[in-house]
């Protein structure tokens, strides 16, 4: 096989799985390690592949806008995943606790899976997760308020950032649609960023819930580079590069 046609090869590996091991290809294609580093090298030069200790992963152009406008729908898509997400994020909870929940289903699913409990303070931006966490009675409510967006129902402007400043959490959940190595923790609503930039920083431990459907996409909006998170909580589906990433930068995975 030409080298030519056996990096067209791994390229398409690159698009389809996000990632690939040298170890991998060198039984794919039944070359040496030397070789096979120098073809992600050359498509790392040429493409939007990114080398890394042990193999590549693929670069992924600016996702497309999710859907927004039907909670119902948002609400039966992947379920089985933030299900997952949610149980595991609510044993991360204890007692006493101050936690924060911005947005999304995944958050509000955490919800459902808290055991009872002396006490809880929560902080939330999202309408929904208010009116929910109302109905437990050991949860005591803030929500700090600011312009209403419908779309997504979240609270959002410089009155709900200064609002956010006044408050201090030990722990954060922060639900997000695009996460990756390359472009860190991004949003489509850029308008929601600085609101869950404000989140972020007065919280003391920094938890990421997501899917791994929410994985290898990206956004117009950075929150945060994923480095910045003390813990990613994710199904069991996520992809092998993010575990190394998470061991070299100390990051613990659920």
């Amino acid at each position: 096989m030409l080298y030519i046609e056996r990096r067209e090869k791994i390229l398409e590996m690159l698009r389809k799985s996000g990632n690939v091991k040298v170890s991998d290809l060198v039984d794919i294609f039944h070359v040496d390690a030397t070789t096979i580093r120098r073809d992600l090298k050359a498509l790392a030069d040429n493409e939007k592949v990114k080398t890394v200790y042990g193999g590549a992963y693929y670069i992924n152009e600016m996702s497309q806008w999710p859907i927004e406008d039907n909670p119902d729908v948002k609400r039966t898509i992947n379920i089985e995943k933030k299900q997952i997400v949610a149980q595991k994020a609510a044993k991360e909870i204890k007692d006493g606790d101050t936690i924060i929940l911005n947005n999304g289903v995944t958050a509000e699913l955490i919800l459902d899976y808290l055991p009872e409990m002396k006490s809880l303070n929560l902080i939330t931006q999202s309408l929904i997760i208010a009116q929910k966490a109302v109905e437990k009675q050991f949860i005591d409510v803030y929500l700090p308020g600011g312009k209403y967006r419908k779309k997504s129902g979240m609270f959002y402007g410089d009155f709900a950032i200064d609002a956010i400043k006044k408050f201090r959490a030990s722990k954060i959940f922060l639900g997000i649609l695009g996460v990756s190595i390359h472009d860190g923790v991004t949003h489509p609503a850029i308008e929601e960023v600085p609101v869950m930039q404000a989140l972020l920083e007065i919280s003391h431990k920094k938890y990421l819930i997501a899917d791994t459907t929410k994985y290898g996409k990206a956004f117009l909006g950075k929150i945060a580079g994923l480095s910045e998170f003390d813990t990613l909580i994710a199904d069991e589906d996520l992809p092998e590069i993010y575990y190394k990433y998470a061991e070299e930068h100390g990051i613990r995975i659920i």
